[in-house]
């Protein structure tokens, strides 16, 4: 889930399904928008088109990261359905002309999926940490990938060169580079994780939230009073004691950052998957202290949701649900927590929120003018991609 151009964009995704035929995967990726008014109950949705040729690729328990410098959004691994292959070049999403493209990013690192990426703004790179690799995500290139296979190493990602190397002065990436980190290893005991949540503190700091490792044929999950933080320049890891009201163990769960606060919401409980939360907790990054939240109206217990903060609100949507009635299935309706009154509201409004967080404020007033020109804009880059 992202954020941009006004707008708050869910990319594919499977039904309630564990299966990976094609029929499991939402082909689409869908819209609401959050410079309006939007209720939770049947929020107005809108299926998308791209711009262009290309289409989104089939994907499910992907990651993505939003570049705003270069208006981008870039999925990386996932789940595919039998039979498909992957393409050569990574898709990429543009949010200026609203169109799906193969880039100059060449898809080299493992496939993999239940892994965590985050972006780095200053160099353009995505921070690629842990994650498994399965029959599920096999595309025929990489037959090392295994099945079950865990992957330890932190991996970045150049999607700038030029901010990469303008930051990194010693380097000479290019685009598409994917480079291990030579610092510090993994710690042993999240080496392999997966199922966890990742957050970057003031564009260095990796922070990972549970998730669960593989011993002796066993999922062990991670606590949250020991965290393990990752500097992405210095490439070395430390660790940070926690304390107050430490959540329960869990995996799948969401996690966003507001201000200096990180907070996590729901998951499961993966040595039963029965154990759902619906639970919400608050970190402060200043004290390392966590807080239970109130959480009045709260929605269904779920996992393997998306959660994102918006202004004053928490946003979240979708998942794996458990209903009251011991159903379980997924919704489309979108949960608004207001961090200011600390409760769940049936009603978002986009009042107070600036343009930078819209992902408005480069937006050009449209006219008939700007759109004959943004019609020429994209009819040339097809043109230079088909040349090249």
């Amino acid at each position: 889930m992202e954020i941009f151009d006004g707008q708050m964009c869910v990319f594919g995704g499977k039904s309630v399904s564990t299966s990976v035929n094609i029929d499991d995967f939402l082909l689409d990726y869908r819209c609401v928008d959050v410079t309006k008014t939007v209720e939770q109950a049947q929020p107005k949705w809108k299926l998308q088109n791209s711009a262009s040729q290309f289409a989104m690729p089939p994907l499910a328990q992907h990651t993505t990261v939003y570049d705003r410098v270069n208006h981008v959004i870039v999925p990386f691994g996932g789940q595919s359905p039998n039979g498909f292959s992957k393409a050569i070049n990574l898709a990429v999403y543009c949010s200026m002309f609203q169109a799906w493209g193969a880039s100059n990013v060449l898809d080299r690192d493992i496939r993999r999926y239940v892994h965590t990426s985050v972006l780095q703004d200053k160099t353009g790179d995505m921070i690629i940490f842990g994650g498994a690799s399965d029959p599920t995500t096999a595309d025929g290139q990489d037959l090392n990938a295994g099945n079950g296979e865990r992957w330890f190493d932190v991996n970045r990602l150049v999607l700038d060169d030029a901010r990469h190397n303008a930051y990194n002065t010693s380097s000479n990436a290019t685009l598409g580079s994917i480079l291990k980190d030579d610092g510090q290893g993994t710690p042993d005991v999240i080496r392999g994780v997966i199922h966890h949540s990742s957050v970057l503190l003031n564009d260095t700091l990796m922070v990972v939230l549970g998730g669960d490792v593989y011993v002796n044929e066993s999922a062990v999950m991670q606590p949250f009073d020991l965290l393990h933080i990752y500097n992405v320049d210095t490439m070395k890891w430390h660790t940070q004691e926690c304390t107050g009201d430490i959540p329960p163990l869990r995996c799948a769960f969401s996690a966003s950052q507001h201000e200096r606060h990180i907070y996590m919401f729901g998951g499961v409980n993966v040595n039963d998957w029965s154990t759902f939360f619906n639970d919400l907790y608050e970190l402060d990054t200043l004290t390392w202290t966590w807080r239970k939240m109130p959480t009045p109206n709260a929605p269904s217990p779920r996992y393997a949701h998306q959660m994102k903060t918006l202004g004053k609100y928490l946003i979240v949507t979708h998942g794996f649900i458990y209903y009251e009635d011991g159903t379980n299935g997924g919704d489309e309706d979108i949960y608004f927590y207001d961090l200011q009154k600390e409760t769940f509201v049936t009603r978002y409004s986009p009042s107070g929120i600036s343009k930078r967080e819209l992902d408005t404020e480069w937006r050009v007033q449209r006219t008939g003018a700007t759109d004959a020109v943004s019609a020429v804009c994209l009819l040339l880059v097809v043109l230079v991609a088909l040349i090249a």
